[in-house]
């Protein structure tokens, strides 16, 4: 068996990073549709350009804990107030963050909401699949968080499947 001769010159590298699909670098893939239990690992806030304003954002990392997805991360953008915000934005927000006791469910008024707050909770996570459409090419899926998707870890009975994502209404608006 020869020797190994080592070449730093060897670490100085270059390439090209256009098909690094950089949503799912942590992800190991695109989960599967369905509810999953996970925990929230980051919330960070940042400015999103908007078609009619620029606007604040909460960008949530989440894990996957169980079943074949473990471990894939998927990721979730909560709109955070903004007075060209539109109703349905309000609508989200205020159901993440009474799901998740944030605030208090059918409170009419004034709260502050600590978003950051979410980091190290486990959440029952609803994920569909999207595609997206540029230049004539269709992309994805997607793993995105469904409207209604986000419950409380106890909302799911003990031992039930994960369930479909759902179609109906969310009553609890």
């Amino acid at each position: 068996m020869s020797d190994m001769v080592f070449d730093d010159s060897l670490l100085a590298t270059q390439e090209s990073m256009a098909n690094v699909d950089w949503d799912n670098l942590e992800s190991f893939g695109t989960a599967a549709e369905g509810q999953h239990l996970m925990s929230v690992i980051s919330v960070k806030g940042y400015m999103q350009n908007f078609k009619d304003y620029t606007g604040p954002r909460a960008k949530v990392k989440l894990l996957i804990k169980e079943g074949d997805d473990k471990g894939k991360f998927v990721y979730d953008d909560i709109n955070l107030p903004h007075a060209m915000e539109k109703d349905g934005n309000v609508k989200r927000r205020a159901l993440i963050a009474s799901r998740m006791g944030l605030i208090p469910k059918g409170t009419h008024d004034t709260v502050k909401v600590q978003w950051k707050d979410l980091e190290g909770r486990d959440a029952l996570i609803t994920v569909i699949h999207a595609y997206s459409e540029k230049d004539g090419k269709k992309k994805g899926p997607f793993a995105n968080v469904e409207f209604g998707g986000w419950e409380a870890p106890g909302a799911r009975a003990a031992g039930a499947a994960p369930a479909a994502p759902a179609t109906a209404g969310y009553p609890d608006i």
